[in-house]
Parts: structure tokens; C-alpha cells; sequence
């Protein structure tokens, strides 16, 4: 993939269910090979928070947070996060990224930006 991490905004509504797709590619357009890599989609408070565990964290193993769905035929990675999640967020701005390989010594961010979440009000 060219240019990494790929800078990519996003925004939900707080204690809603939301979901994204990314399609891994080469230079050349072609699939990327991720038989072998292992993924994690975060959202801290702050770009230069590290606690363990961040704010919101989802692997391909689900969890009351969410879960990622990873092909890796089609090379591509959902991510999806529950009502419970995206509850933590309420109103505001957090960074996020999706990263793989995370905690190796080769990992790579994939994809980082801003997660905008929204207070919806009652009817």
C-alpha cells in the first residue's frame, strides 16, 4: 500500500452499531497478502495515549467492543463495532487507527484519522 498510514475520517452516532470495509492493495492494484498477518482497530482519547487496553479495541476475536472480519482472499478487513463501544465515545473527536501486525516489530498503521462520534437526542 502506497503512502502509509492511508489518513481516513469517519463518524457515528454514539451507542449505535457501526461498521467499515478496507480492501488491502499493493502498489500495483494488486491484493496484498495478509494470510499470515494479524490486524487490531483502536481508538484512544488522545493520539499520545498508550494505556493498555486504549479506550475501544477490536480483533478478529469478537468482544463486547466489537470484532474485525478478515479475508484474506479478497484482502480485506471489516470492523465492526457494537452499541456498547461506540457508548464509550459519546460526544466528541478521537484518533483511531487500524493496525497490522500490531506489537511486532515490523507493524504498520494502516489506516489513522479522526473518529467524530454524536449524541443523538431522545425522542
Amino acid at each position: 500500500m502506497p503512502d502509509l498510514p492511508l489518513r481516513w475520517r469517519t463518524a457515528t452516532v454514539a451507542g449505535v452499531q457501526w461498521a467499515a470495509n478496507f480492501k488491502l492493495l499493493n502498489d500495483d492494484g494488486t491484493r496484498m497478502d495478509i494470510s499470515s498477518k494479524t490486524f487490531e482497530f483502536v481508538i484512544r482519547p488522545s493520539s499520545a495515549d498508550v494505556t493498555v487496553p486504549p479506550l475501544i479495541k477490536a480483533t478478529p476475536t469478537p468482544t463486547a467492543q466489537g470484532y474485525l472480519t478478515v479475508d484474506s482472499v479478497a484482502a480485506t478487513i471489516q470492523v465492526v463495532l457494537t452499541p456498547a463501544a461506540t457508548t464509550l465515545l459519546g460526544t466528541g473527536c478521537r484518533p483511531f487507527a487500524l493496525w497490522m501486525d500490531p506489537g511486532q516489530v515490523d507493524q504498520i498503521c494502516l489506516v489513522e484519522g479522526p473518529f467524530y462520534s454524536r449524541l443523538v437526542p431522545a425522542a
